[in-house]
């Protein structure tokens, strides 16, 4: 089912779409509708993964004084809001859940006192030239 619209696009854009168009020999609205799934495939799993690593830190923050207690210092893997992992050797623990999480949204971390670190900036100062 189709419905018909207007919708406005730079003119140089409406060209591009249009010489892609006769190339493939495919109508404008076949080429536009291409365009977009692609678009919007490109889009969703970065939605996904950010969302899903949003909610392994929400679990890092809840789990966090357990964590400090158990492991500070220490290298943890949360996984599904859980902890899957820990090693005091960054790089084994990442080789590890290369290994064993490819292609998977899981949260390294280290536990230390605060969850999240404070991060200080200095103010910019402006010096006026000596002339």
């Amino acid at each position: 089912m189709s419905e018909q619209v207007n919708i406005s696009i730079p003119q140089t854009l409406y060209r591009r779409v249009r010489e892609l168009a006769r190339v493939r020999k495919r109508p404008v609205d076949d080429v536009l509708e291409t365009a977009i799934t692609l678009a919007e495939a490109a889009l969703v799993p970065a939605v996904d993964e950010e969302a899903a690593m949003a909610q392994e830190e929400l679990a890092y923050r809840a789990m966090h004084a357990e964590l400090m207690a158990r492991y500070a210092g220490e290298y943890v893997a949360i996984y599904q809001e859980q902890l899957v992992d820990r090693d005091r050797d960054e790089l084994a623990l990442l080789r590890r859940l290369d290994a064993q999480y490819p292609n998977e949204v899981v949260l390294m971390k280290q536990v230390r006192p605060l969850p999240e670190p404070e991060l200080c900036f200095r103010s910019p100062r402006l010096v006026r030239n000596g002339s």
